[in-house]
């Protein structure tokens, strides 16, 4: 990892999370595609450019290091760039949400109360539970309109 940082503006409970499972700074897996994403729009800075410092609502993510792309030379992202990056990350939030809750969906708990728990454990402040519910069901909901069931339709006797 470099020492240089691209700032994304994330919705709090996506920030949270990534803080809480990769550092702050955000550091990805070496081959990860979200470093794929941050690799491909990196550019060397415009004149002039003062490189941010972050904010109140910004998230802090690490430049990965790459021969063909220096940290030291390429470390300026468009607004675009970060947009795509910041919808690679809600993709890996929403992928990892989906894979540890649908297991789940047969237990004998309120599907709110699973949520609550999960954002818990993953460092998501339970202020944003209601958003990270909606993010589930909104998965449900966008399949089932499809004709894909992605609910379990029998109950255990």
């Amino acid at each position: 990892m470099s020492k240089y940082v691209i700032y994304i503006n994330l919705p709090k409970y996506l920030s949270e999370w990534l803080v809480f499972r990769l550092g702050d700074p955000v550091v990805f897996p070496a081959s990860s595609p979200q470093n794929a994403v941050i690799r491909t729009f990196l550019n060397k800075p415009p004149k002039g450019y003062i490189p941010e410092t972050g904010g109140k609502h910004m998230t802090a993510v690490a430049i990965p290091d790459s021969a063909s792309k220096p940290a030291e030379t390429y470390f300026y992202m468009t607004q675009r760039g970060k947009e795509a990056v910041a919808e690679a990350c809600k993709d890996l939030f929403l992928r990892s949400l989906w894979a540890d809750m649908t297991p789940l969906a047969d237990a004998p708990v309120g599907l709110n109360k699973l949520i609550a728990a999960w954002c818990e454990s993953n460092g998501i402040g339970l202020d944003r539970v209601e958003t990270v519910r909606q993010c589930y069901y909104r998965i449900r909901k966008d399949y089932a309109k499809q004709g894909v069931n992605l609910r379990n339709s029998s109950r255990k006797k």
